[in-house]
């Protein structure tokens, strides 16, 4: 009987998120890696990289990268804590 050949598992959400978590705060991650981190899609990554309103990211050659700690000050800076959605009035 022939071996099968492993057909290597794309990775899931999930674990790209574990992935961004474990990571240390200077880490340069990739689209997929961070998107999953942040809960947003690549494609919106894609699109406030283009039009601006994102976490700073870095070109290396052609590839773009996100260095964690950058992704987590955007976060920081782009979310508020609210204990109830009653806080939010008629904002939704």
């Amino acid at each position: 009987m022939p071996n099968r050949v492993r057909v290597p598992q794309r990775a899931t959400t999930a674990d790209l998120r574990a992935e961004f978590w474990r990571a240390p705060n200077e880490s340069l991650l990739n689209r997929k890696t961070t998107a999953a981190g942040m809960g947003y899609t690549v494609g919106w990554l894609e699109s406030v990289a283009t039009n601006g309103g994102g976490p700073i990211l870095t070109k290396i050659g052609r590839s773009v990268r996100y260095r964690k700690s950058d992704v987590l000050a955007w976060l920081n800076a782009n979310s508020r804590r609210i204990r109830s959605t009653a806080e939010l009035g008629n904002e939704v």
